[in-house]
């Protein structure tokens, strides 16, 4: 019910402003003009390496495999997800086409079943029913009872970030225009996940689990100005260094994927000047 909330309050914020705010015919994209929207996401991931350290056990997982979409919800059903994954941002441009802005990327992870992958390092006696002893870069078909991560509390993405908006064509009475989106953001991850070690699940730990880095390209449709449509792709690395599988701090897991994220989102701007430049010259 909170998800629904958070789109249907940015519809009617963003319809408010169509009708409260002077007629005007200034560029969405120059400065002065402050914009937000919220969308949904998916996301693909690269195969990483992941430490796996606690007090009986320290090893390297190699080529373990993530997907984002456990439950195989489509976008129709987005809203009955546990866990759906959607984008919040704010911007604002502090000079024309230049925008800073912050947000929150929230997206999912969960180690995939039955994969083939390596171990290397070691396990202490009795610290699990199928491992014991030293690996050396062993080959290993890994199912979700020996060990499965679910960063279903989501990798949640708070980032600032510059963009650059440039308008290719808008209509004579600006009902419409379209801009290309070019940016990069950098921001802290916050994880929340449930973890699965020998059939004995954690659930519900949260941390402060590292970094990461991005870029994004997108299209954004403005329509009477004050409403658009942005259907745009993030790429990026997360450096998870410091993820906490426990509540007590004992056991920890650390890795870096690259990752690949289709967005589509509902936005509005506000005018915070009156005049912009050349956004009262005729269109043609």
């Amino acid at each position: 019910m909170k998800y629904k909330l958070i789109f249907f309050s940015i519809l009617l914020f963003s319809s408010g402003f169509t009708y409260a705010q002077r007629k005007t015919k200034l560029n969405t994209n120059n400065k002065g003009t402050l914009f937000g929207y919220a969308g949904y996401n998916r996301s693909a991931y690269s195969a990483s390496d992941v430490q796996l350290s606690s007090t009986n056990y320290d090893f390297k997982v190699g080529g373990m495999m993530f997907s984002d979409n456990e439950e195989q919800v489509g976008m129709g059903n987005y809203f009955k997800s546990s866990s759906p994954q959607f984008n919040v941002h704010l911007g604002f441009f502090v000079a024309n086409k230049w925008a800073v802005t912050l947000g929150m990327d929230r997206l999912n992870y969960f180690s995939k079943a039955n994969q083939n992958v390596t171990f290397d390092g070691a396990f202490s006696p009795d610290a699990h029913s199928d491992f014991n002893g030293s690996y050396q870069n062993e080959d290993v078909l890994l199912n979700r009872n020996q060990l499965y991560i679910q960063q279903n509390g989501g990798i949640n993405y708070v980032r600032v970030g510059l963009m650059r908006v440039d308008q290719f064509y808008k209509s004579r009475k600006a009902e419409f225009a379209f801009n290309t989106i070019v940016g990069v953001g950098i921001g802290a991850l916050f994880s929340g996940l449930d973890y699965t070690f020998d059939s004995q699940t954690v659930q519900n730990v949260s941390s402060l689990s590292g970094f990461g880095v991005s870029g994004h390209l997108g299209l954004r449709f403005d329509f009477f100005q004050h409403v658009f449509l942005q259907a745009s792709l993030s790429g990026g690395l997360f450096n998870q260094g410091n993820i906490q599988l426990t509540t007590n701090s004992t056991t920890t897991a650390s890795h870096k994927m690259g990752y690949l994220s289709p967005e589509i989102s509902i936005g509005f701007n506000i005018f915070a000047n009156t005049s912009n430049g050349c956004g009262t010259c005729p269109q043609w």
